[in-house]
């Protein structure tokens, strides 16, 4: 594996805005073989109890948005929808940041638990879950379109 170039810094979480939508998509189709369509993100943007956060370049950075995660809070569980990276910012600690944003807000909303799905075939991304204290809860039969089965993931907040 060729070692990448870091990616400055002034990126920043910041709260996902409707003029992101465009390179939230870009990044979408990037890294999903079943994408959301744009107007699931933009309902996301308007919804109650949701947390959509982006990672942020200052002004004439490329890309303008580096990453995005859509959550919904809701009674005593935190649900993470999507979390990606573009990947120029993969495997630099980008997406461990956004994750570790949303878990900071489960934490302040006080649910009890977070959770999210996963496809089965994607390793990558069961192991970075688990490494964060994730724990497969179940599997989830058909869950994407495509007919792959996902698991249910889940990170108690409580004891």
């Amino acid at each position: 594996m060729a070692l990448r170039e870091p990616v400055a810094e002034p990126y920043r979480i910041v709260p996902a805005r409707l003029e992101d939508l465009e390179e939230i998509v870009r990044i979408e189709q990037e890294s999903f073989l079943v994408p959301w369509k744009r107007e699931f993100f933009e309902s996301e943007l308007v919804e109650p109890y949701r947390y959509a956060r982006v990672l942020a370049g200052p002004a004439g950075a490329e890309p303008r948005v580096g990453g995005y995660l859509f959550a919904v809070s809701l009674y005593e569980e935190f649900h993470i929808n999507k979390i990606a990276t573009d990947e120029r910012f993969r495997g630099l600690g980008w997406g461990k940041r956004l994750l570790e944003d949303a878990l900071g807000r489960a934490r302040t909303v006080g649910a009890a638990a977070v959770t999210l799905e996963v496809r089965v075939s994607n390793a990558l991304a069961r192991h970075f879950y688990a490494a964060h204290g994730f724990r497969e809860a179940y599997r989830r039969k058909s869950y994407y379109q495509d007919g792959e089965d996902a698991l249910a993931m889940v990170l108690p907040l409580r004891t």
